[in-house]
């Protein structure tokens, strides 16, 4: 008892067990801002020993709480391995830091295979959907919800009375209010759409303050700068399309159209001659299902269309 209350006066008394108490009741509660800790923790050598104290302090406490007093009387510790208990000790003190961290670290994460689709409830923020061969991660914290979009594409409706969400994809994001958004990486970019909502661009060396952008606009962020622009009533459509398991076409390369079909195959569509690239093609199509879509190559482009067990071969029919 005596020693417990000494410990307390002490913690109370320095300033920097103090503080260090005060981060792990944060990291507790899930409230710590890792990068302020971080920056707290390695500025002075007094402040990671501080928390291994803390942090042994609490582990102690609470063992004792739940040991019944009995065997706490009949305790004897044998002088001789005093330092390898007390070694010990700052080997459990370090392992909690990493565990608090870890659980404070800690996403929430979902994915789809090829051909999938994947509705999750962020709680508090809203919805997100994931399309084929996605992944994202999120955490909530006190500035709001951090979402990760680790692969592929999302649909992201966010509650009226939410906080904002921080999305990122790659090295650049984008801080969104409520509404309802599209994000998609494409080869080292995050081309978010803004369907209803604002959004400001986060993470961009040239535009450190963006202006925010208002929905309908499509969003293209780059590690240089935000290139906005207007989205068209057939552009919102094709954007919408996936959330209903179908792809819209309008009047789109047949070789992008293509591209887009195959994220949601496993047997892939395969363009055997070159020439057939730029025909123009138009039309909704389910998506995992491209039947109709190469019976209308077919029947009105002079597409001939080979099936195989791992493809499906395009090629002209007079060649």
């Amino acid at each position: 008892m005596f020693e417990k209350r000494r410990a307390s006066e002490e913690t109370g008394s320095d300033p920097v067990l103090r503080a260090a108490a005060q981060w792990l009741a944060r990291a507790d509660l899930g409230t710590l801002d890792e990068a302020a800790f971080e920056r707290w923790r390695t500025e002075d050598p007094r402040h990671a020993l501080a928390f291994i104290r803390v942090s042994d302090a609490a582990r102690r406490a609470a063992a004792d709480g739940a040991e019944a007093p009995a065997v706490k009387r009949s305790r004897k510790v044998d002088p001789t391995r005093r330092g390898a208990i007390a070694a010990g000790l700052a080997v459990f003190s370090l392992g909690g830091g990493a565990l608090i961290a870890g659980k404070v670290n800690a996403r929430d994460r979902a994915s789809t295979p090829v051909g999938g689709m994947r509705h999750v409830d962020l709680a508090g923020a809203g919805g997100l959907t994931l399309n084929t061969d996605s992944a994202a991660s999120w955490k909530s914290g006190h500035e709001g919800l951090r979402l990760w979009l680790e692969r592929g594409e999302i649909a992201l409706d966010i509650a009226a009375n939410a906080r904002p969400v921080h999305l990122k994809g790659g090295p650049v994001g984008a801080r969104l209010g409520p509404g309802r958004y599209n994000a998609r990486l494409r080869e080292g970019l995050l081309d978010l759409v803004v369907l209803k909502g604002e959004a400001s661009a986060e993470g961009i060396s040239a535009s450190p303050s963006a202006t925010p952008v208002r929905g309908p606009t499509a969003l293209a962020l780059t590690p240089e700068r935000p290139l906005a622009r207007p989205l068209s009533e057939q552009d919102i459509a094709a954007v919408l399309a996936w959330r209903s398991g179908e792809i819209l076409f309008v009047d789109e390369p047949l070789s992008s159209a293509i591209e887009e079909y195959n994220r949601h195959l496993v047997r892939k569509i395969v363009l055997a001659d070159p020439q057939l690239a730029g025909l123009r093609v138009g039309g909704r199509f389910v998506a995992d299902d491209p039947s109709a879509f190469l019976l209308a190559l077919e029947t009105t482009m002079n597409v001939r269309v080979t099936p195989s067990q791992q493809v499906m071969l395009l090629s002209l029919k007079n060649s």
